[in-house]
């Protein structure tokens, strides 16, 4: 039995260590919040959600015990391991943490050289084997049927060159307000091969001003699953994103390059060689706060730390993959 009330990109840091308990045991069970199952699920790694109560959050330590004991009362557990704290209070902190407010320094120190998918891995003797090795997914056949088709289920041409978009995370810092200067201005107009996929939740008109070239820009948003969204960046020629659980479980794809643009952390704590890092220029990025929003600039509706990761250091970094690509220039 797995405890664990972390949320997407939470869970994804635990991939590797499941994969090493699955070899292990029969079955695993996993107690924690929603967000697990929308992360986990499909993955063949978890035989038994069992999903926390929404209203607990006003319950007592002993009422939550009370109601798990009943819901496992038909189990006998051989071992019980708890993924709670490995990296919020340790590595991140939620305001009410006493660490949140230290300087930004000592923070950054703190996590030095951290991988978050070995501080899982290092929680308990039976998953450290998994040490140094990034998440895999399996796919069903269903999945792989539905991979190779997905072209020919939205009309894009064999040779065009697949860029995935992922707007928004779980917070506003995780917004990138500058999507029509980097994709429509700075490659689609420039690239006529190029084929954007939007995914995640779109939560501000803005992005949506401009007129896409020619049926090239497809916004999957909320038409697909996070599972469907995450095995879809296995056949992108490239993936922009956020610091969200998408980024996290696309790791599973070491031959698929990836564009991290990173605010309150610094990104290679979840990343592996083919992720490069677009760092916010902030002063105050990486914070290494888990926060909704922070610091605006003025009237501006984005973070002030994602407003400082400019668009032309997004087109240079798209623009090296695609020139990788030898693609033409219209």
């Amino acid at each position: 039995m797995i405890s664990h009330g972390g949320a997407l990109g939470d869970n994804g840091y635990t991939v590797p260590a499941l994969n090493e308990l699955r070899k292990i045991y029969d079955e695993i069970y996993l107690y924690g919040r929603k967000q697990a199952v929308i992360a986990l699920e499909g993955t063949g790694l978890i035989d038994r959600f069992i999903v926390k109560p929404e209203e607990f959050g006003k319950g007592t330590l002993e009422q939550q015990r009370d109601w798990l004991v009943n819901a496992v009362s038909d189990v006998d557990f051989h071992a019980k391991i708890n993924f709670n704290d490995v990296i919020p209070g340790r590595y991140m902190f939620h305001q009410g943490d006493p660490k949140f407010d230290l300087p930004v320094e000592w923070k950054r120190e703190n996590v030095r050289g951290v991988s978050f998918f070995d501080a899982m891995s290092e929680r308990v003797e039976e998953t450290k084997e998994a040490i140094g090795k990034r998440p895999v997914t399996q796919l069903t056949h269903a999945e792989r049927s539905w991979l190779r088709d997905f072209r020919h289920i939205y009309n894009i041409p064999k040779g065009a060159f697949l860029l995935g978009w992922q707007f928004t995370g779980s917070a506003r810092i995780k917004w990138y307000p500058f999507f029509n200067e980097v994709i429509q201005q700075g490659i689609m107009s420039k690239y006529p091969q190029v084929y954007v996929i939007g995914l995640g939740d779109v939560d501000n008109k803005i992005q949506w001003d401009a007129k896409y070239h020619g049926g090239r820009f497809i916004n999957l948003g909320r038409s697909v699953s996070f599972r469907q969204a995450y095995i879809l960046t296995g056949i992108f020629d490239c993936l922009v994103s956020p610091e969200t659980g998408l980024m996290v479980f696309a790791q599973c794809f070491a031959h698929v390059p990836k564009i991290l643009l990173a605010t309150h952390s610094y990104g290679y704590h979840f990343s592996f060689p083919e992720t490069v890092i677009i760092q916010s220029e902030a002063k105050c990025s990486p914070c290494y706060k888990i926060v909704y929003d922070c610091e605006h600039e003025g009237d501006n509706p984005w973070s002030l730390c994602m407003g400082n990761i400019a668009p032309e250091r997004v087109v240079e970094a798209i623009e090296k993959v695609i020139k990788e690509e030898r693609l033409e220039v219209d």
